[in-house]
């Protein structure tokens, strides 16, 4: 499938790593949330392309270690899953050697911003999102 892919060269900081001298794990949620977030408003970015969502399941699979470095991480994000009221965004997460660190499935819900309720994409929404759809992540699966 192609799509139109995120792509963010984020710089790690040195209060990101942890006793054992890699990104700590609570950290690299927080690089996959930056992304998102920016990822979000790149494709949303007109005033009149608002979407109002929120976290419903997030799925980190972590590959190797990610070292601290001058040289910025990549990630990599797209949409994997177009729903009625929920779309999944798919992200990937390299060091600066291109070397996979960790991947994330989040699913986020469209909700009425005045009721707090879920609520259909819109049209707009769809199409939006549809522009960036590629495939799902290859996780690997617990026995």
């Amino acid at each position: 499938m192609t799509s139109q892919r995120f792509e963010l060269a984020i710089q790690l900081r040195w209060g990101d790593m942890d006793s054992f001298n890699h990104v700590n794990n609570v950290q690299v949620a927080r690089l996959f949330e930056e992304a998102r977030v920016r990822a979000l408003a790149d494709w949303f970015g007109g005033p009149d392309m608002r979407v109002t969502v929120l976290v419903a399941r997030q799925e980190i699979e972590f590959a190797s270690p990610l070292a601290y470095t001058l040289e910025p991480a990549t990630i990599v994000a797209w949409i994997s899953r177009v729903g009625t009221a929920s779309f999944d965004i798919a992200a990937t997460l390299t060091d600066p050697a291109g070397r996979l660190c960790a991947q994330v499935s989040t699913t986020l819900v469209s909700i009425d911003s005045s009721t707090g309720r879920s609520a259909p994409l819109t049209q707009q929404a769809v199409s939006v999102l549809g522009d960036h759809l590629g495939d799902p992540l290859p996780f690997r699966h617990r026995s």
